[in-house]
């Protein structure tokens, strides 16, 4: 028994002797300080830098310092390898090397040794900046307030540099909704991880841009279909104003009366969800198009862009059960420029596909652009008298070789109040 014992220990003594032993690191020392940037400062530096076309990328070269507070964190998985500060003269949107560390009420040092100074889409950016070497955390916990801003503030430019005023801040707006295609619909594709742009409107009809990540927390949570206030990270792509949801939280929108369907053409697709068109006469046809600076797609047909010929073009949804609806109502929105036929709008219960001459139609009054492509609302048209299992809803657009206007379409929805 005493031999297995001392075998035992000593095959015990072993395996301990054979444990790898790790050093403790050695404290990271806190960047050098070399002097103060203020946000300001950084923006109208990029400014003048890439006034005119550089030979390269702008990098600090000194180890200057800027400081500012947390005001947006990757929590939610909305955003990803980046944050946002602010200080007492503005946002700006700081990328990083790894992801974590930095959170919402974080006071932090940056050095800016080595670090560039770039934009994506005309959104100014500090980046590629590592948090062990460059950045030093001063506190945490500092009370994060937005900045209550309107929509058309927003779009405000600042008047120094080319840039919106208020981008990279962190903003409330007040009285807000999303748009009929935006509602009831999720924030992004959660299953495909694709990112997904929902329109935000105000009481006058300003619209911005909400973006959502396919990898945030609340991607498969529904869009409200109320009314109420969003709190937001301002940013810009090109001339849009789009704006990130730091987390769900920061929406205070009452759930409201959801769409029965829309077709609202943000995946660029006039046929998608079973539309279809139909040429009766002439080859001019529906298509999508964003032009104008427009938010998402929209459908739209032109007699006049294409060269005026006779034409008669109609757009036809699928098939609606309206059976069991209490007051189902059709909306949409429209817009048109240049002289020619109104749209009309229609609606039938006996068609079964192929040609359009093989059902009854009858028109639908609806509130009508004024034109210079301005959309409004078509207000809600009553879908009483078809609460039937096979309505079609239809567009008929058509020109002569004289004259031939441009239509435009967006947010076909049924609504049921």
């Amino acid at each position: 028994m005493k031999k297995i014992f001392y075998l035992l220990f000593v095959v015990s003594l072993g395996f301990t002797s054979c444990k790898k032993k790790f050093d403790n690191p050695a404290p990271q020392a806190p960047p050098a300080v070399n002097g103060y940037i203020t946000i300001d400062s950084i923006i109208k530096r990029y400014n003048v830098y890439y006034s005119v076309p550089p030979s390269k990328v702008y990098k600090f070269a000194s180890d200057v310092n800027v400081t500012g507070i947390v005001t947006a964190d990757e929590i939610s998985g909305n955003l990803y390898k980046s944050v946002y500060i602010k200080d007492a003269t503005g946002g700006m949107k700081i990328n990083l090397t790894y992801s974590g560390g930095l959170y919402v009420g974080d006071s932090i040092r940056i050095n800016l040794r080595g670090v560039k100074l770039n934009s994506y889409g005309n959104q100014i950016q500090l980046d590629s900046i590592d948090l062990e070497k460059s950045v030093h955390k001063i506190s945490s916990g500092t009370l994060v307030k937005p900045r209550k801003v309107t929509m058309n503030q927003l779009a405000t430019i600042n008047p120094l540099v080319s840039q919106l005023y208020f981008q990279s801040e962190l903003v409330e707006l007040d009285s807000v909704e999303f748009d009929t295609g935006s509602k009831g619909v999720t924030f992004a594709d959660a299953v495909n991880k694709a990112s997904v742009s929902l329109v935000l409107y105000n009481s006058f009809g300003s619209k911005v841009i909400v973006r959502t990540s396919g990898y945030s927390n609340f991607a498969s949570n529904i869009v409200p279909c109320g009314k109420g206030n969003i709190i937001a990270i301002v940013g810009q792509y090109n001339g849009a104003i789009q704006l990130t949801i730091r987390q769900h939280t920061d929406l205070s929108i009452a759930t409201g009366t959801c769409p029965v369907y829309v077709k609202s053409f943000n995946d660029n697709s006039i046929t998608s969800g079973g539309w279809t068109t139909k040429n009766v006469l002439g080859n001019i046809n529906w298509a999508t198009s964003n032009a104008g600076g427009a938010p998402t797609y929209y459908a739209a047909i032109s007699n006049y862009i294409s060269g005026n010929q006779a034409c008669e073009t109609w757009l036809i949804s699928p098939p609606f059960n309206l059976t069991n609806n209490i007051n189902p109502m059709l909306s949409f929105n429209n817009a048109y420029n240049y002289t020619g036929p109104a749209l009309e709008a229609m609606v039938s219960t006996n068609y079964s596909g192929g040609a359009v001459s093989t059902a009854s139609w009858t028109t639908l009054p609806y509130t009508a652009s004024t034109g210079g492509f301005n959309f409004v609302n078509s207000g809600n048209i009553s879908l009483n008298a078809y609460k039937t299992n096979n309505v079609t809803i239809a567009f008929k657009y058509s020109g002569t070789s004289s004259s031939g206007s441009t239509w435009e379409l967006d947010d076909i929805a049924i609504l049921d109040y």
